[in-house]
């Protein structure tokens, strides 16, 4: 206990750690790193000796906020990434090149990048790591976890974090988000004309294809198809008018790997005792490029959950709905996203490849547009109610609403919407709502905000 110093909260004499985390790639290093700048002592159990190798090169500008929030930017950015300044893509019989929106993402080598994660978190003075040490057995002992690893040791915690990707230790209950899909991929030396850290995307008849250099030197030449032994990765790759030019007198510099990249949304993925983060909670399509910024951000969360469930254990039906919420909320969103920009290529391809991906419905009907002398009322179902919100180290209550499940407390930079929306009192017309929230925001905003409204089914045309 004295090796985590006096002060750390939390454990009782029995059991040292207040959360174990299995896995240590990005959701578990973030989930780890983050509980114990809040005070928490915490496991790490990673099954394999890093660096090791995984996909996943491309992460988004919208993950570098979330580096800033962990305090890891710096080393991050310093660490000899490729910043992408470009993307080429050739989809539904369009061939454009443009800058990625909300800015330059990184290419990263994952061996490295994970690393770095996990010894920034495993530095820190309230976590001990375990690697390699694969869990053999988990199992609920009284008030606690009692984990026991290939190695013979055996930890007990409080709380149970499930970081481990697609594998599983705990039971799941996954509900798909797209159309089964495999991603066949390896890495390539002296492939032609790769001078800049661009990404490529393209569509194929019965695949899709994603390449782009990493550092190091290497590229990845990534295949998306329908599961099944018949896929010949080296001929589909020949077939790719972007990659196949590139690779051709390129020498493939490691073995053609394959992945699940089948879209999912766990639909437990918090309990009173355990949570789920990654892969493990959501795992989005690949085409979003998401899946690092995701797998980080559902850790930053998940550490506020357990935070919230250690600190007020009164408040833990609040926090696990919170999180069961806001993962369905991403999935459903990021689903409907990749079906639409599937339906493009859909359009101009009927193959079954396409039209399979292009079939995910949205989970929210279409709204009508707001015109300007449109009548407008507050939802027949609509309640206002609190609702759970993140703060930097709890879930907590806020005014807010609620419709079929759904909460929402804030629109925008951090607006209320519940005061505004008590200012519709019966059928309205839509200028009249501006005038009376123009009060206290600008009209321009007012007019946005209530479109957003219309379009979330928080307010519905009045006939």
């Amino acid at each position: 206990m004295s090796e985590f110093g006096a002060k750390r909260l939390g454990t009782s004499a029995d059991a040292p750690f207040d959360v174990c985390v299995v896995g240590g790639g990005p959701a578990g290093a973030t989930l780890a790193l983050r509980l114990t700048q809040l005070g928490r002592r915490v496991a790490i159990a990673e099954k394999v000796g890093f660096p090791r190798p995984h996909i996943g090169e491309a992460i988004t500008a919208g993950a570098l906020p979330l580096f800033e929030a962990l305090g890891v930017k710096r080393a991050v950015e310093s660490a000899g990434l490729l910043r992408s300044e470009w993307a080429t893509v050739d989809w539904a019989g369009e061939l454009r090149r443009y800058r990625p929106h909300g800015g330059p993402g990184l290419l990263v080598d994952r061996a490295r990048f994970d690393a770095l994660l996990l010894n920034t978190a495993s530095a820190m003075p309230g976590v001990r790591l375990y690697q390699p040490a694969r869990v053999v057995r988990a199992k609920r002992d009284g008030d606690h976890w009692v984990i026991a690893l290939h190695t013979g040791e055996t930890l007990r915690a409080s709380y149970l974090a499930e970081a481990s990707g697609r594998a599983h230790i705990l039971r799941r209950s996954r509900r798909r988000l797209g159309a089964p899909t495999l991603a066949l991929y390896a890495y390539f030396r002296d492939a032609r004309g790769c001078d800049q850290a661009e990404t490529w995307v393209e569509a194929g008849p019965s695949a899709w294809y994603w390449g782009s250099p990493i550092p190091g030197g290497e590229f990845n030449a990534t295949v998306f198809v329908d599961p099944g032994p018949s896929a010949d990765y080296e001929a589909l790759v020949r077939q790719s008018k972007l990659l196949g030019p590139r690779l051709r007198d390129a020498r493939r510099s490691s073995e053609i790997r394959t992945c699940d990249a089948t879209a999912f949304a766990d639909q437990s993925p918090a309990t009173s005792t355990f949570i789920k983060v990654g892969d493990a909670a959501l795992s989005l399509d690949p085409l979003s490029s998401q899946g690092v910024e995701t797998a980080i951000g559902t850790a930053l969360h998940a550490a506020v959950v357990l935070n919230t469930m250690i600190d007020r254990p009164e408040d833990t039906d609040m926090a696990i709905e919170f999180y069961r919420s806001r993962i369905q909320r991403s999935g459903d969103f990021h689903a409907a996203a990749a079906a639409d920009f599937y339906r493009r290529q859909a359009a101009i391809d009927d193959g079954d490849f396409w039209s399979r991906r292009a079939s995910v419905e949205s989970p929210r009907p279409a709204r009508e547009g707001l015109a300007p002398g449109s009548r407008v009322v507050l939802a027949p179902r609509l309640q206002f109610a609190p609702v759970a919100i993140v703060g930097e180290t709890h879930i907590t209550r806020h005014d807010g609403v609620k419709l079929s499940g759904r909460g929402y407390a804030f629109v925008g930079e951090g607006l209320p919407i519940a005061p505004l929306l008590r200012a519709i009192d019966g059928p309205m017309l839509a200028m009249e709502v501006v005038r009376r929230w123009s009060r206290t925001v600008p009209p321009r905003q007012a007019l946005t905000v209530l479109q957003w409204a219309v379009s979330e089914g928080l307010v519905c045309l009045h006939r």
